[in-house]
């Protein structure tokens, strides 16, 4: 397999940057080709490109090509993606790791603890000391370093706050791929796929807790700023649509036209339906 030629072929070579609940791995990419070989390859491969590292991202750069330094969060060769793709697995992330980019240095489990599982953050990790006899030396955390990064409004959205919760109001954290699918199926199981310009059915998204910390203006905004785009290009980040479920989603977004008294038709049928499952629910 030649990784960079222009016969790559993406359906042969197939690999999903998620784990197994569904959430799409975070990339930040600190090199990239002229002509974006590796963003547009992770793109295709359900994982998520994010301008500034977050506690879950894993930063990929070229070794001797790089400036980034992180007090908390290393760099790792970009070689590893290619890795990914031929032996079909995670490698050993720490084989891949760019000493002078941070200080900080992490056991392979604590890296996919991090990274793939998501269970830990990089801010709780204690680095490894090269001194055998300081073992457990911390390095200084560098949470402010990620709070202040500059954040885009496209990747990342406000979360909402609960007394009960951690999670500070206006902490900002990207969408992860199985918010997108939950939101996703929310519209086609309610028969919504015409009511997505409205208030009405995001609000009542929100008391049914679809994505737990969002606003239904969060949610709103990604579905019709960002998943209206992936349902244009086809269903293969939602490959638990149908055909015709697709056509649904794609016609309440103006993506797809039929003439007027056809769609008119189909969403006549969508209101009886709800009526009569809102029927069914109450009885």
């Amino acid at each position: 397999m030649d990784f960079m030629s222009t016969d790559f072929d993406l359906a042969e070579n197939v690999f999903y940057f998620h784990n197994a609940d569904i959430q799409s791995l975070a990339f930040v990419l600190d090199w990239d080709t002229k002509d974006k070989f590796y963003s547009t390859l992770l793109s295709k491969s359900y994982a998520d490109i994010l301008d500034v590292p977050n506690d879950h991202s894993m930063v990929l750069a070229k070794p001797g090509k790089t400036n980034y330094f992180h007090l908390k969060i290393p760099a790792f060769d970009i070689k590893y993606i290619e890795d990914c793709f031929k032996i079909k697995d995670f490698p050993d992330p720490t084989k891949y790791l760019i000493k002078n980019t941070s200080p900080a240095s992490y056991t392979k489990n604590d890296i996919f603890d991090c990274w793939l599982y998501q269970n830990k953050s990089w801010s709780d990790l204690v680095s490894i000391s090269e001194n055998k006899n300081d073992n457990h030396k911390i390095i200084s955390s560098s949470t402010n370093l990620i709070s202040k990064a500059k954040r885009s409004n496209d990747d990342f959205d406000d979360i909402m706050m609960s007394n009960d919760q951690k999670i500070k109001k206006n902490t900002r954290m990207p969408y992860s791929h199985k918010e997108e699918i939950s939101i996703v199926k929310y519209i086609i199981k309610n028969n919504y796929a015409f009511n997505v310009t409205g208030v009405t059915m995001w609000q009542k998204m929100e008391r049914d807790r679809v994505c737990k910390y969002r606003t239904w203006q969060s949610m709103k905004q990604r579905y019709v700023k960002h998943i209206k785009f992936d349902l244009n290009s086809g269903n293969h980040r939602f490959p638990f649509l149908s055909p015709e479920e697709l056509k649904l989603l794609r016609l309440g977004l103006n993506i797809e036209k039929i003439d007027k008294e056809k769609k008119d038709a189909m969403k006549s049928r969508f209101l009886e339906q709800r009526m009569h499952d809102s029927d069914s629910d109450s009885s």
